[in-house]
């Protein structure tokens, strides 16, 4: 074996080494920048158009539709006068939330844990949906639980004060 050999063979050695060096770097990099951009995600910004003074900007969409249909539905419900229809109604108006909620990607388990995750500072019913939420779970977790027609009727303004803000109904 030449002496010339001999550096070009330990010179390929160490090439093989430094390069198998930053292919695991590399990999490490992209599964970190994954990870970062995934956690990150959670706290993008809202990229609905600003209103502007002008003439409509904002197309409606199928689901802005399917939403709004299902609002007039819940409230045609509770308008029968019932205490079962209030009951249904009050249910399917957080459903309503919840889901609008969901569509806007607000993380969370809950409709608890999206209201949470939700900036109170920008919502001005925030409280008034808080108290929505605690009724329905007043009426789907206590056995026996009744609403009176007058908490029925705040509840469910509670919920069109939050679905108006929102924009989900208007």
């Amino acid at each position: 074996m030449t002496p010339t050999s001999s550096f070009f063979g330990t010179a390929w050695l160490v090439y093989d080494i430094v390069a198998a060096i930053f292919i695991i770097v590399d990999i490490v990099l992209v599964v970190g920048f994954v990870y970062v951009f995934r956690k990150a995600s959670r706290f993008h910004p809202d990229y609905r158009p600003k209103e502007k003074t002008g003439p409509a900007v904002h197309k409606e969409t199928m689901h802005d539709i399917v939403m709004r249909e299902r609002w007039h539905a819940t409230a045609a419900k509770f308008a029968l006068g019932t205490p079962e229809a209030a009951r249904v109604a009050i249910i399917e108006a957080d459903s309503l939330v919840d889901a609008a909620l969901k569509n806007m990607q607000i993380e969370g388990e809950h409709l608890a844990d999206r209201l949470s995750n939700l900036e109170s500072d920008d919502i001005e019913s925030m409280p008034r949906i808080w108290r929505a939420h605690r009724m329905r779970n007043d009426l789907v977790h206590t056995p026996g639980f009744m609403v009176t027609p007058q908490d029925a009727e705040r509840t469910m303004r509670d919920y069109e004060a939050f679905l108006r803000e929102i924009g989900v109904i208007e």
